[in-house]
């Protein structure tokens, strides 16, 4: 395989990348290549001719020489078009405006590119070319202008891994005003964030609905977002579409915009039931609990209207997000309750509280048995893990819990459990920046920083990691790493939501939308994304578990190190 190799050392402080991580670009690359949903057809109506000028406009900025070399204000030259579009009956005064933003963008040369190839296109969709109704002389130039190497290609998009959460670049902001946000800027705001993702996001193919039907479904309701309000909604909804969990705005209203506590250490999703699992103190709530009514609000009313605007990768890590929102937004500032306690309905007035910041009741890093010892990376001191790793080798089994905490601790303690110097540890996707839209696949290797670290005895007992969906991006990467050194992962799936994360300036006092940008895999290219890291032995809470005050996790953990398996 032609994959490119990246060799990364990590140390207490950093991750040190090498200057020339990409290497040398001239050299072959595998392409990855997914298939994607597309529309074809393009019609002359109301809704196409914006969705056209998006597509136009967005090829043009990605590939026309004198627009990635940022050569011109290329924001101005579609908010210059768009009243005009907009107002334009027929076809061919669209195409007219059309050409005219083809014609600002002015000349360009045409190469043959012996190193690429059409079929690579499946990760893009040009076949609206050659299906909408734009004339002959516009789908001439830019099937001319989408068939060029981008040379100019760091002005919109910077690829450099020496800033990893690196914005796209030269994007500007206006501002919107307090009340009404212009029919310009809300569709350029659109137009923007589309196109980005359509060029720069490496998991297209795992949307739940075609992106480019979300334009046409789109394109009717920013125009409608008069008021800042509508507008940051309808941009979250918008972002919530891409199926991302990293794909959160910074002006989110909903279950995003509270600096919510997290909720699994006081509720549960049992049977898709919002369930009570420990009370915080002061409140009138009871273990085992079924929460049906909020503020005089259904518990599926709250659903249909909160779940939309959660960007999530998978539907528990939604539910989770979900939890994280009522509780610390709605509960936790006291409101009338209606539950489901012992097979009847009550309704009280929970107090106002102050909530503890606690992820999960779980105890200290110790022996639980004679022979099995419980290590909590989510309240391991670094001056303690020395004589506790040396210790475990006097313990049949060793239990990790990662479900509160997984910072870069994780990865010098995964290096205990392993013999190897160096190892592939994930495949990613990348962002070819001399065709956009197009991916490029890279092994990513593992060095140990230090030698003597594999030195130690091997261990040889039976190792448990435990997860949850809390578990997302940077904790899904150490999730893998130890799977790919021999535990068994036992818990619920993760958050499926991998990768760095890239950040979309739009329009309205710094307003700013986020994805994943780096398409993240398992060595053999196995998907991550949206499945989340899959456990070996997958344990959901139960109301017995919860009326128990059990942690059902750790003893299904417990029973797998005593059995014989």
């Amino acid at each position: 395989m032609n994959f490119k190799k990246t060799i990364i050392i990590i140390t207490l402080l950093q991750v040190i990348l090498p200057q020339n991580i990409f290497g040398n670009d001239d050299a072959p690359k595998s392409y990855f290549v997914k298939p994607i949903d597309v529309i074809c057809d393009y019609p002359f109506d109301d809704v196409n001719k914006l969705a056209v000028t998006c597509r136009i406009w967005g090829l043009l900025k990605y590939y026309h020489p004198n627009v990635t070399a940022g050569n011109l204000d290329w924001d101005s030259v579609l908010i210059n078009r768009l009243v005009k579009i907009n107002e334009a009956k027929t076809a061919e005064q669209v195409n007219a405006e059309l050409m005219k933003m083809i014609q600002t963008a002015g000349k360009y040369e045409v190469q043959k590119d012996d190193t690429w190839n059409d079929s690579l296109n499946m990760n893009v969709n040009l076949c609206w070319l050659d299906n909408s109704f734009i004339n002959d002389s516009i789908r001439q130039i830019l099937k001319e202008i989408a068939s060029l190497t981008v040379t100019n290609h760091w002005y919109f998009f910077d690829t450099d891994w020496d800033t990893p959460n690196n914005t796209p670049n030269n994007e500007k902001d206006y501002p919107i005003g307090i009340v009404n946000v212009p029919f310009e800027y809300s569709m350029l705001a659109l137009f923007r964030y589309w196109n980005v993702i359509y060029y720069f996001f490496p998991y297209k193919y795992l949307m739940d609905q075609s992106w480019d039907a979300t334009l046409s479904e789109f394109i009717p309701i920013f125009p409608k977002t008069t008021l800042v309000a509508d507008y940051h909604k309808s941009i979250q909804k918008l972002a919530s579409r891409i199926n991302d969990g990293h794909g959160f705005t910074s002006r989110s209203i909903g279950p995003i915009a509270a600096n919510t506590v997290p909720s699994n250490n006081y509720l549960a999703f049992v049977d898709s039931s919002t369930v009570v699992r420990n009370p915080p103190e002061g409140s009138m709530l009871k273990r085992g609990d079924i929460i049906l009514n909020i503020k005089g609000k259904t518990i599926q009313s709250l659903k249909d209207s909160i779940m939309p605007l959660i960007p999530s990768s998978n539907r528990r890590f939604t539910y989770r997000i979900f939890n994280d929102y009522i509780f610390d937004s709605m509960i936790g500032n006291g409101c009338e309750m209606t539950v489901m306690r012992n097979q009847q309905e009550i309704t009280f007035q929970e107090p106002r509280k102050i909530i503890p910041d606690t992820a999960f009741i779980s105890s200290p890093s110790k022996p639980i048995s004679s022979d099995i010892f419980y290590l909590n990376l989510g309240k391991l001191k670094t001056k303690d893990m020395p004589a506790i790793l040396d210790s475990l080798n006097n313990y049949k089994g060793v239990i990790i819990d990662m479900r509160n905490s997984f910072d870069r601790m994780a990865f010098f303690i995964h290096y205990y459990f392993s013999q190897t110097q160096e190892y592939c540890f994930s495949m990613v996707a990348r962002v070819d920046s001399f065709h956009p839209g197009a991916f490029y696949k890279e092994e990513l290797f593992l060095k140990c920083p230090d030698e003597s670290w594999l030195k130690r005895e091997e261990y040889t007992g039976k190792k448990v990691l435990l997860i949850d969906e809390r578990m997302m991006s940077l904790g899904e990467t150490w999730a893998m790493l130890f799977k790919l050194n021999g535990f068994t992962l036992i818990g619920t799936p993760t958050a499926g939501a991998n990768g760095d994360i890239k950040s979309i300036p739009l329009p309205g006092y710094n307003l700013t939308a986020y994805y994943s940008g780096l398409g993240w895999y398992y060595p053999n290219g196995e998907q991550m994304q949206r499945t989340g890291i899959i456990p070996d032995i997958e344990v959901y809470p139960t109301m017995d578990d919860i009326m128990a005050g059990r942690d059902e996790v750790i003893e299904a953990a417990i029973g797998y190190i005593n059995s014989n398996k």
